[in-house]
């Protein structure tokens, strides 16, 4: 095959790939309602049963680049958590050796195309057939997956007539001059073919031919496991951060494997022989290295499996974007569990950070400047930043603490709902004002009117309120339910004059709707952030957020 040849598949088959992770990953966020990622979680929710079924999966479909590339994808849509998922690629790593037994044992092997041009044709057709319905996302997630098999298959193609000529160098020099040598030649035909399977065919028939000898088998054996994680590399590029750290998870898998595998290869493979007649195998080299391979990949398990969390915290390190940095807490620390009244201290001062990027979300909208990236929190962030203060609180609920404290703590958790749906009413308004084109000008002035009051309120809110604040902010809630059924008598009116068709009477009233609960919901959480601090202050609680009715 010409050079130029080779290179133009090597892109076209990354481009299918990507376009397929592309399709893939967005597909499964429409598609994955919550008994899809029940079943995920059921799967996965423990060490044991994500290893198992990365393994099964893997040797199912005979490609671990495939399945790494699909766990990154459910992970790219928060299908998978980052514990979860790097237990299914450990799993995949054991679940690649299986290429091996079949070859050695069967001498069969799955034709990727086989797989993939199925599921793109019938993705396509659940995509056509209901293109407003859940499977028209279920059909494009299919051809996302059936794409990515196919950029697989296209670069084995590309590569596998290029590397069938290949004849792998007999040793020269002392073995372990010659060991590195080896691995890299493993590592370059995986990368080259995107198949650990294809590059562990080329060593089998290598060693069984005796062109070279078992211990220069087993170091390429090393290496096509480490090319496994190029794939993976490859199929980050744009994804998120929790997709990029299942990709290090698995390159750093395969490092800790190869290393360890290179350090006591010779009495790895001495094992093996013994175990081999163990199990009363056929005394073949290319029985002894498909062995080889799985016994590697197991003690590879066995490695990680005490440093796993400590490795899953590294990994939270890295990769960090804006949105988690601000989803992480500010003041909690478990320290301060010790002593309650600081820990209360701590909650208060988290509570209120939270409350002021939900103000500043709803100041976006209604200053219609709604800019979520970087500057106000989106509902990803502002849940992660709530499940945090809300985790802190059941630990603290388990400490002895004073009275006070204690009564303070289901007011603390209701309040930071209310602070997280803020954030989740401002990103409904957002998307509702995209629809709206309004060319009434008296409409218009009432509905800045109206927000011009509820924004009002959210000026007010300041880290220490008084009764005063609290007497002006209900006067002002008054006035914006006032002005909201004004605003809804407006919009009417404008219908039956023909200024509004009845798609945009129903999105203005359910706009006018979200401002209104904005405005209830920040004066419950403000109301009762007060009689918190009241409460720990020794003061009797006013229980001032019984001033407004339920919403």
């Amino acid at each position: 095959m010409q050079p130029l040849l080779a290179i133009t598949t090597l892109l076209g088959g990354i481009g299918l790939f990507l376009v397929g992770m592309w399709l893939m990953t967005d597909g499964l966020k429409l598609a994955a309602g919550q008994a899809l990622r029940d079943l995920l979680h059921s799967w996965t929710n423990t060490r044991v049963r994500g290893l198992g079924t990365g393994f099964m999966i893997t040797g199912l479909v005979q490609s671990s680049s495939a399945v790494t590339v699909a766990t990154i994808g459910f992970a790219n849509a928060g299908l998978l958590t980052l514990e979860q998922a790097i237990w299914v690629i450990f799993g995949s790593n054991v679940g690649t050796t299986m290429t091996g037994w079949l070859v050695v044992l069967i001498g069969f092997k799955v034709n990727i195309e086989f797989l993939a041009l199925p599921l793109i044709g019938i993705g396509m057709f659940l995509r056509l057939t209901g293109i407003k319905a859940r499977r028209a996302a279920i059909g494009q997630a299919l051809v996302g997956f059936g794409l990515f098999f196919l950029g697989i298959s296209v670069l084995q193609e590309g590569f596998t007539a290029y590397a069938s000529g290949m004849s792998l160098p007999p040793v020269r020099g002392s073995f372990f001059t010659m060991l590195p040598v080896y691995v890299g030649i493993g590592l370059i035909l995986t990368t080259l073919m995107q198949s650990s399977s294809a590059a562990m065919v080329i060593t089998l028939s290598a060693a069984a031919s005796g062109l070279i000898p078992l211990g220069a088998a087993a170091a390429v054996v090393i290496g096509t496991n480490l090319g496994t994680t190029t794939t993976s590399l490859v199929s980050v590029i744009g994804a998120t951060a929790t997709a990029k750290r299942v990709a290090a998870s698995h390159v750093m898998f395969n490092l800790i494997t190869a290393f360890a595998a290179v350090l006591i290869l010779i009495p790895m493979l001495e094992i093996t022989t013994r175990l081999q007649a163990l199990l009363h195998l056929p005394d073949a080299p290319a029985t002894t290295l498909a062995l080889f391979h799985t016994v590697f990949n197991i003690l590879g398990v066995l490695l990680v499996w005490p440093v796993a969390r400590r490795l899953t915290r590294v990994l939270k390190k890295r990769f960090v974007t804006l949105e988690e940095i601000a989803g992480r807490p500010a003041y909690l620390d478990d320290t301060s569990l010790a002593v309650p009244a600081v820990a209360a201290e701590a909650l208060l001062k988290e509570l209120e950070r939270l409350g002021i990027g939900a103000v500043r979300s709803v100041h976006a909208v209604l200053d219609k400047d709604a800019d979520f990236n970087g500057n106000y929190p989106d509902p990803a962030t502002a849940e992660s930043l709530g499940t945090a203060i809300a985790d802190y609180v059941s630990q603290l609920n388990r400490t002895d603490m004073p009275e006070n404290v204690a009564r303070t703590l289901p007011t603390i958790i209701q309040i930071t709902q209310q602070y997280v749906m803020l954030c989740n009413l401002a990103v409904e308004v957002m998307k509702l004002q995209g629809q709206m084109r309004i060319n009434d000008p008296e409409l218009k002035q009432g509905i800045d009117v109206f927000k011009g009051h509820v924004s009002g309120i959210f000026d007010q809110i300041t880290g220490n309120i008084s009764d005063d604040d609290i007497a002006r902010m209900q006067s002002r809630l008054d006035t914006v339910e006032s002005e909201y059924e004004s605003l809804k008598a407006a919009i009417l009116e404008s219908a039956s004059r023909g200024e509004l068709d009845m798609t945009s009477v129903d999105i203005q009233l359910q706009i006018n709707n979200l401002i209104r609960r904005m405005a209830r919901q920040i004066i419950k959480a403000v109301l009762r952030l007060h009689d918190i601090r009241n409460s720990l202050s020794g003061m009797v609680p006013a229980d001032s957020g019984k001033m407004i009715e339920n919403d």
